[in-house]
């Protein structure tokens, strides 16, 4: 799926895609461990199958059939798969504004001096790339 745009995320789909981008490849058993860590209602084997059903159909994670458990991996590497949903998010909630999303972000006051530091150099960096000023 490298050229074409992917499938928008439910919540649920998001946590299981962030799973495998730490841990892969994981079957399912292992998967279901992972997602009911620490939830008071535990979602069953038959809902996470469905899940990684839908992803797979989507384009999000493919699996591997070669062992009797199957195994389950990203199929969009993690920069690419956050940048879509990013994308997205940016579109709904502000518009397609890169700086109207990241003045929400500066303004909510939710980021710590070392990180305005970070996006300050992001942004110098930024502009010397485009061949602004220094």
């Amino acid at each position: 799926m490298s050229g074409k745009s992917l499938p928008t995320l439910s919540a649920s789909e998001q946590a299981i895609m962030d799973l495998l981008w730490r841990t892969s490849p994981q079957g399912l058993n292992d998967l279901l461990d992972s997602v009911n860590a620490g939830r008071p209602e535990p979602v069953t084997r038959a809902t996470l199958q469905t899940q990684l059903t839908r992803l797979e159909a989507k384009g999000w994670l493919r699996r591997d059939d070669s062992s009797r458990a199957h195994q389950y991996a990203p199929a969009v590497p993690e920069t690419r798969g956050r940048r879509t949903v990013l994308s997205e998010l940016k579109q709904r909630l502000f518009g397609g504004s890169s700086l109207a999303m990241v003045r929400c972000l500066v303004e909510g006051g939710d980021i710590s001096d070392s990180e305005m530091a970070e996006l300050r150099k992001l942004v110098r960096d930024a502009e010397k790339k485009q061949g602004g000023r220094p």
